[in-house]
């Protein structure tokens, strides 16, 4: 794979990297950003770093790639290369037009376009939460393009009769979200993710990065996000996936997608199953286990492929 940025000379490396845009640097080492121009006319940036079989890193709900793998991105880049772009309204993503919902599929569409810009064939496919639903679309409508799947924190279906009050109570938001830029929407992920400070001094020294970070999603998406995944249910498809190898990062102290719910996703594709005794947001708050779990899938569907 041609990743191009990887190449640049420092002074065109520096302007590349200011093109994006972002309050804060990253504080973390991080691939090189490219510029892609979709078939459609679209353009989109994305992290890059060239191999023969990348990882396609799909992130969760309302943060950004940089913060789903900020500390896994460049070992990954370093041994595999990745491709890892913020999904559709999120981030630095593609932009979701006034009036339109977002879409698990179309954000699978969204990655293979990427994929045929950059010339890549075939990818190691790892979704966290919502990166997980996008992940088994994009098996699904891009089977030929999978050499192997590795889902984390996430399910196969997320609307459980407890959540029945939270679909009805996001529905009632989202006119308001869709109008509002700093309420509700602004600090949900904030507000999630402001405990992170506390849990060891690397993350309060980043803490302005990542807030800068979570603040990029816009309310509307932030809500349509949860309400797509309520209406989400993969499990009739499951049996389309056979023959693919499978891995998944269980966090069994989740209370964001609930343990059960990540396993039944593991039995219905028989995949190897890595299990980390952590809440939903391991990948700041205990990033070593983290890496070690992430490295540990990969290279067990890397294995088992053809």
């Amino acid at each position: 794979m041609d990743s191009g940025v990887g190449r640049l000379s420092g002074s065109a490396r520096r302007r590349a990297q200011l093109w994006v845009p972002g309050a804060e640097a990253a504080p973390a080492q991080l691939p090189p950003w490219r510029r892609i121009d979709l078939a459609d006319g679209q353009r989109v940036v994305a992290r890059v770093a060239e191999g023969e079989t990348p990882i396609l890193l799909l992130h969760g709900w309302a943060i950004t790639a940089d913060v789903n793998f900020c500390h896994v991105m460049q070992p990954l880049a370093d041994e595999y290369g990745i491709v890892a772009m913020d999904m559709r309204g999120h981030g630095r993503g593609l932009p979701l037009k006034r009036g339109t919902r977002f879409d698990i599929a179309q954000c699978a569409d969204d990655a293979a376009a990427v994929l045929d810009a950059l010339g890549v064939e075939k990818v190691v496919v790892c979704g966290y939460s919502l990166g997980g639903p996008v992940g088994l679309e994009f098996a699904l409508r891009h089977r030929d393009r999978v050499a192997g799947l590795v889902f984390q924190a996430t399910a196969m279906a997320f609307d459980s009769t407890a959540d029945k009050f939270g679909r009805m109570l996001f529905r009632a938001l989202r006119p308001l979200a869709d109008h509002n830029r700093r309420g509700f929407g602004r600090s949900a992920p904030v507000a999630y993710f402001r405990h992170v400070r506390s849990r060891g001094s690397q993350n309060a020294a980043w803490w302005p990065w990542l807030r800068s970070e979570l603040v990029l999603c816009h309310p509307r998406v932030i809500v349509d996000v949860i309400l797509a995944e309520y209406d989400f249910d993969f499990r009739p498809h499951a049996q389309d996936l056979a023959g693919l190898p499978v891995s998944s990062v269980i966090t069994a102290r989740d209370g964001a997608v609930p343990p059960h719910d990540q396993r039944e996703l593991a039995a219905l594709l028989n995949a190897k199953v890595f299990e980390l005794d952590s809440a939903h947001d391991v990948f700041l708050t205990d990033p070593s286990a983290y890496t070690a779990a992430t490295f540990a899938a990969i290279e067990y569907v890397r294995s088992h492929g053809d």
